[in-house]
């Protein structure tokens, strides 16, 4: 009988002695025969394997491709499935195979569309364009755009410059990316409202707004987000010119509001009085913009009529110019609203001083192409700001912040949610010389205040350059008999000059 058969150990009792004698190093050169001979693989084998990954590889970047098809497929079966009667409609004439059948018929030779698509903000297509064709002449042929799909004619259409040179893209917004969104305001909501087309938050620079639109149009609507931000900021106040005393009485506790004539030249005086109080501050300083602070906030001024205001308070129009001119680097803002977008008259709803200096334009609903380029610009119209075709209430174009004509659902804030919400502090300020009309007739003629009205004449003239001196006297809201006495010292001291025309100028 084989004795290491029935001693197992044996074998292993034999191995120490040879282990022991090979030594450390010969250990090591054992165990790296023995790795080599377990991983040593011929080149053909190598080769197997490499074929075998590659086509593994190939084989995984199919099924993921396929995997992605059938996803799109999936997609689009569903938007098929939730797409209305005249979604579908269209889509069917949208298809290369219709619209070159259809084309010529309607002048549009030349032209072909590639497939459509069906998406959250409507149906979307690229439009080849050959021959003599540009995007501005599509545009122009819009109405045969429409006669061959057989729009509605209320359905928004657009036409912009497609990703490449030789392309448009035509958009028919059946359907609006906020839909099916809850609008109604809580205190979580940002901006004013929704982008229609990506279903963003759409958010308004505080600065010189204009905000028009006609009649039921919602502007009302649109500013209450926007100034419940600011009455939540204790380093903001809002100040509210309302003569229709409707909206203003749902801000009395947050808000300053004037209401009648005399309320709005005496809101108009303390504000331009404020302005320039840190005007002279910032000279003083060397700083260039105001830094508001609690007891010294930035001020938002809310002009709603901007028409009614040109009509019946005229005489405070020269004011409002003055802070729209002049009031951004002491951080105070005029926000201009009307339902009147027009420059001319005697009710103006826009004063071309105060159209001229607005950064951020917003148009709801008007009447007119006329009225939207009046509002956003001469070019509006031509690139596809057409607020006149909008739907009403609260639907809105922003211009100014970088956005292009996509449409903005407001945020819906009603009465009750505006009358509770929580008091803020209400500003206060004080015309420039109501110091001196509490004191003596003979202090009012020292040195001192004649000095401070010179100095404010002075600065006017060098910041808005010649100018008539009734208009100097308006624009600093001082008597005219002042202002003549500070005109006639600035000149017998060399430091106004007038000039042929008769205009006031700084001396150089």
């Amino acid at each position: 009988m084989n004795i290491a058969a029935q001693n197992p150990t044996h074998d292993a009792g034999q191995a120490v002695p040879v282990l022991l004698e090979l030594g450390p190093q010969g250990v090591a050169v054992l165990l790296a025969v023995a790795v080599l001979a377990l991983t040593w693989k011929s080149k053909t084998v190598r080769k197997a394997e490499w074929r075998a990954f590659r086509w593994a590889c190939r084989a995984t970047w199919r099924l993921l491709v396929a995997l992605v098809a059938l996803a799109v497929n999936l997609v689009r079966q569903r938007q098929a499935l939730t797409a209305s009667k005249e979604e579908r409609r269209l889509l069917a004439r949208l298809q290369p195979g219709h619209w070159r059948e259809h084309a010529e018929h309607r002048g549009l030779d030349g032209t072909l569309t590639s497939r459509p698509k069906l998406t959250d903000a409507g149906i979307s297509v690229a439009l080849r364009l050959t021959g003599k064709w540009t995007v501005k002449k599509l545009q122009e042929q819009e109405e045969s755009v429409r006669a061959l799909l057989g729009c509605r004619t209320a359905l928004r259409l657009e036409i912009r410059p497609g990703k490449r040179g030789g392309w448009a893209e035509l958009t028919l917004r059946t359907r609006s990316a906020v839909d099916e969104a809850d609008m109604r305001w809580t205190p979580k909501r940002q901006g004013i409202g929704l982008d229609t087309h990506t279903g963003k938050p759409v958010v308004i620079p505080v600065g010189r707004l204009l905000l028009a639109g006609s009649s039921g149009a919602g502007k009302s609507v649109t500013l209450r987000p926007f100034l419940a931000g600011l009455c939540a900021d204790e380093k903001s106040a809002v100040v509210m010119v309302d003569l229709k005393r409707v909206e203003g009485a749902l801000w009395k506790t947050r808000a300053r509001v004037a209401r009648t004539p005399d309320e709005v030249a005496a809101v108009a005086g303390e504000l331009q009085a404020e302005m320039m109080d840190r005007l002279e501050a910032l000279e003083t300083t060397g700083r260039a913009s105001w830094t508001p602070t609690v007891d010294r906030p930035r001020l938002v001024v809310v002009v709603d009529e901007g028409g009614e205001v040109s009509a019946v308070a005229k005489e405070s129009i020269a004011a409002f110019e003055s802070l729209a001119r002049m009031g951004r680097a002491a951080e105070i803002h005029v926000v201009w609203c009307t339902q009147k977008p027009t420059m001319s008259g005697a009710s103006a709803g826009i004063p071309p001083q105060i159209a001229a200096q607005m950064d951020v334009r917003l148009c709801l609903k008007v009447a007119t192409a006329t009225e939207v380029r009046t509002v956003l610009g001469e070019d509006a119209t031509a690139e596809g700001w057409d607020a006149h075709r909008l739907p009403k209430p609260g639907v809105l174009l922003v211009r100014g912040t970088g956005r292009g004509p996509a449409p903005v659902k407001v945020w819906f804030m009603d009465d009750d949610t505006t009358r509770n919400l929580p008091p803020a502090p209400v500003w206060h300020g004080k015309a420039r010389d109501d110091d001196r009309q509490e004191q003596p007739l003979l202090v009012k003629e020292t040195p001192a205040p004649r000095q401070d009205a010179a100095a404010r004449v002075l600065r006017l003239v060098q910041h808005d350059g010649p100018a008539r001196q009734k208009d100097i006297a308006e624009r600093a809201g001082l008597p005219k008999g002042t202002v003549s006495k500070a005109v006639a010292r600035l000149l017998a001291a060399g430091q106004l000059a007038r000039l042929d025309d008769g205009t006031l100028a700084a001396a150089e």
